[in-house]
């Protein structure tokens, strides 16, 4: 049998079809199992069979049921497609709103098909319905997600060229009327491949891009995080601490540097096992977070030490900062086992000075700490600030 080359076409997106679906499996499988890639999977395996039934359609014992059929896994794909993003942007999408537009495609289409024939209707919807959903996509693409937005802006783009196209489609099958001429068909087929699998294939292609930007942002961030408490390691940290830095010099800020040290936590880890020392790490890193700004940085850099460094902060502002955290730590002790475990922690504090760089910041905090650790834990010491030692010190 000799394929015309419009079976030619549907052939060759079958295999780019199911090429992607696997590709978005081997993402979930691989990748830490993100959800989305198992969608966008089913959404290219929905694809593959929408071009599939496209091949049989001369074989298909009606072409009304066949054509519904068609357009339902259509739909399908194209919510597939939209849900599979806004997953990936942790956008809610109930499932009932989903299954009522499934319903109410698949209720149009067996009107217009069966019962009150519409050539126009029937052909227009579902271009007219991709239309709406690859632009609502470009727009949530440019809207949300996650630092650097590259990969979206691509995604995007391409969303709205081929919503663009399908809008276009749709258009012209609504000059058909009931009944549509062999003219405006061939119109409609030209508009409609003229574009379709181009924007498919680059659809498919951002799709990947996108999964391979989470997996490259997602190795980049472990690199310079602490698995066990969730805040920059060493180098993480002192990155964060530079980017601060060189904006506390670019607009005249003040900047402060804060660093804390788990008073006693050797004797933890003896008594109670290293289990409960990663936990205790894992709790004091927790009352941290709470307690800082989402702008500034915190890292682990050391055992049982851990480094803040804060943005547009004097050492008062510090100082107001290590009251919360020593607060937090009266207020919420740890519980292991049913037994409470009380923390204390001691802090240096240094404050920028003109011709400070990071390390000279870092080793006056880093010796005002030595101080409050050396005058009995459980205290705070200021650098260079003599009136203020032991400002907030519950020793």
């Amino acid at each position: 049998m000799v394929l015309s080359a419009v079976q030619a076409l549907q052939l060759t997106l079958v295999v780019v079809s199911l090429v992607f679906a696997g590709a978005c499996f081997l993402g979930w499988r691989l990748f830490e199992r993100p959800r989305h890639a198992l969608i966008w999977s089913g959404a290219f395996l929905l694809a593959a069979m929408q071009y599939g039934l496209n091949l049989m359609r001369d074989a298909a014992p009606s072409y009304e049921w066949w054509w519904v059929t068609v357009n339902v896994v259509s739909c399908l794909l194209v919510l597939g497609a939209v849900l599979g993003h806004r997953v990936r942007l942790g956008l809610a999408s109930p499932a009932w709103v989903l299954a009522a537009i499934v319903l109410a495609v698949a209720v149009i289409q067996v009107v217009f098909t069966l019962l009150l024939p519409r050539d126009d209707v029937r052909v227009a919807l579902g271009p007219g319905f991709a239309c709406v959903a690859f632009l609502h996509v470009a727009w949530v693409l440019h809207r949300h997600g996650p630092e650097p937005r590259l990969a979206q802006y691509v995604a995007a783009a391409v969303q709205l060229l081929f919503g663009l196209a399908q809008g276009l489609a749709a258009i012209v099958a609504l000059q058909f009327g009931p009944e549509s001429t062999a003219q405006q068909r061939d119109a409609y087929n030209l508009v409609n491949f003229a574009f379709m699998p181009t924007f498919f294939v680059a659809m498919g292609v951002t799709v990947i891009f996108l999964l391979a930007t989470d997996l490259s942002n997602r190795l980049r961030l472990q690199a310079i995080t602490d698995q066990l408490t969730q805040v920059g390691n060493r180098r993480g940290f002192l990155i964060a601490a530079d980017l601060l830095m060189s904006g506390a010099r670019r607009h005249q800020r003040p900047l402060a540097a804060v660093l804390a040290d788990i008073d006693h936590f050797k004797r933890i880890n003896d008594r109670y096992g290293h289990a409960v020392g990663d936990r205790t790490l894992a709790h004091f890193s927790q009352i941290l977070r709470d307690c800082v700004r989402s702008e500034d940085a915190i890292g682990r850099v050391g055992g049982e030490e851990f480094a803040i460094m804060m943005g547009d902060s004097s050492t008062e502002d510090a100082g107001r900062m290590v009251a919360r955290v020593q607060q937090m730590l009266l207020e919420r002790p740890l519980l292991e086992s049913g037994q409470v475990i009380a923390l204390t922690a001691s802090f240096g504090i240094a404050e920028l000075h003109g011709d400070d760089d990071k390390e000279d910041l870092l080793l006056r905090a880093d010796q005002a700490l030595y101080e409050a650790k050396a005058s009995g834990r459980d205290a705070v010491r200021v650098a260079g600030n003599r009136h203020l030692v032991g400002m907030v010190s519950h020793g």
